[in-house]
């Protein structure tokens, strides 16, 4: 884009992003997303806030230095946070150096390529218990009877959690996940435009109980050291340092949702990726091994996490547009994704795409997701065991219902029969 053309984009009066919230939208906002894309830079209001939906200019945000993760001081959301402690508990994904370099340090050697290969046997147990529950039926839902029991249920596994407990964190996790929301919808649309005071009351509730219980599961690791995720984060240090007990709960809290809730979605977006476009389904049933490519394509062509805001630290350019210091900046990966500059037909669900296939659904650069691989293995088995093992699946249409998320969004239900 010129600069001919950047220099004429006005402000717009009201943000398009509020738009994502309605339920026709939701259902397919992609759409809204290229209308976006192709507008180029979309400056909001009195344009502080800033859209860009490009695949050039989104990787390059994502991956710049000097655009922050730590949103709490934009000026939607600075009302909501109460003082420097609330700052330093924000979540490991909205922190910025040296904070974020630090715990990421820690965590990343729990998931080293080496450690998740070793999950691929539980992965296959759950998934086959589960399957032996609907097998019969001639028909389940993918999301509560497949995709969310196998996330939740292997990160239950990760943190060692007992059975009987888990039934808690089952309990507060879509109150958890909303409230992850918060630092990123608050920069870019305003906290109240997106969330009710009673709302935010309860997230702040959910979270208290939510710390309370991993702090009393990082004492009892303390005390019973084991081979979990909990007690590695709690032994594993390095040149003297160490992470503190209140760092691991937030560590922990914040894991348990990013590791089942993108998940969830990323299986129960291929599942429907395939559902609608059969002749792709049987190019898998035909070649097991594209669903490494297969995954990949799903994150690019119906991603779980769609959006993420950045906070400028100081006066830059992004790809011609010149953004200025503390002006928030909202990428639209689920836009970039589908840029027709960066992927041919990119409309289009292709699971053996020949080019190679760097989405920015997991993110880039230092907030590259951590779990991602944890994520791909969840869910290259899920989606091989659904067409390998079903007959005749057909998608109820009727049935597709959409979570209110809008950055990492996601389906709430997805019936599908099938020949028993």
């Amino acid at each position: 884009m010129s600069t001919e053309q950047i220099a004429g984009n006005a402000p717009v009066e009201s943000n398009p992003l509020v738009d994502l919230m309605r339920r026709e939208i939701r259902a397919d906002p992609y759409p809204l997303m290229a209308e976006l894309r192709e507008s180029g830079p979309v400056p909001v209001q009195d344009g502080s806030v800033v859209i860009f939906g490009e695949y050039a200019a989104c990787s390059q945000i994502l991956r710049h230095r000097e655009m922050g993760s730590d949103t709490s001081s934009a000026p939607m959301v600075k009302a909501f946070v109460a003082n420097e402690e609330d700052r330093a508990a924000s979540s490991i994904f909205f922190m910025d150096p040296p904070g974020h370099g630090r715990q990421r340090k820690f965590i990343s050697k729990s998931f080293t390529p080496r450690i998740v290969s070793n999950f691929e046997g539980q992965i296959n147990k759950i998934v086959d218990d589960l399957f032996g529950k609907f097998r019969d039926k001639g028909e389940f839902d993918v999301v509560s009877e497949l995709a969310y029991p196998l996330s939740i249920g292997i990160i239950c596994d990760i943190f060692e959690i007992p059975e009987d407990e888990r039934h808690m964190l089952k309990e507060w996790s879509d109150d958890l996940a909303l409230s992850t929301e918060l630092p990123t919808l608050g920069a870019a649309i305003g906290i109240l435009n997106v969330f009710s005071r009673d709302e935010i009351n309860r997230f702040g509730s959910t979270a208290i109980e939510a710390h309370a219980y991993f702090a009393d599961l990082i004492h009892r690791r303390r005390t019973n050291p084991g081979d979990d995720l909990v007690s590695n984060l709690l032994k594993t240090q390095g040149d003297g340092d160490r992470l503190t007990r209140f760092e691991v709960t937030s560590v922990l809290a914040t894991l348990f949702v990013a590791a089942h809730e993108s998940t969830t979605n990323l299986i129960s977006n291929g599942v429907l990726a395939l559902l609608r476009n059969p002749d792709q389904l049987t190019a898998l049933r035909e070649k097991p091994e594209v669903i490494t490519g297969l995954v990949d394509e799903v994150l690019r062509y119906d991603p779980p996490v769609h959006l993420a805001a950045r906070m400028a630290r100081t006066d830059t350019t992004i790809d011609g547009y010149d953004v200025k210091q503390d002006d928030v900046v909202v990428v639209l990966m689920a836009a970039a994704n589908r840029d027709p500059r960066a992927y041919p037909d990119a409309d289009r669900f292709i699971v053996t795409r020949e080019k190679p296939n760097v989405s920015l659904s997991f993110g880039a650069g230092a907030h590259y997701c951590i779990g991602a691989s944890l994520a791909k293995l969840e869910a290259e088995i899920a989606i091989s065991a659904f067409a390998q093992r079903l007959r005749d699946p057909e998608l109820d249409e009727d049935s597709l219902e959409y979570r209110r998320h809008i950055v990492v969004r996601g389906l709430d239900r997805l019936k599908v029969g099938f020949t028993p």
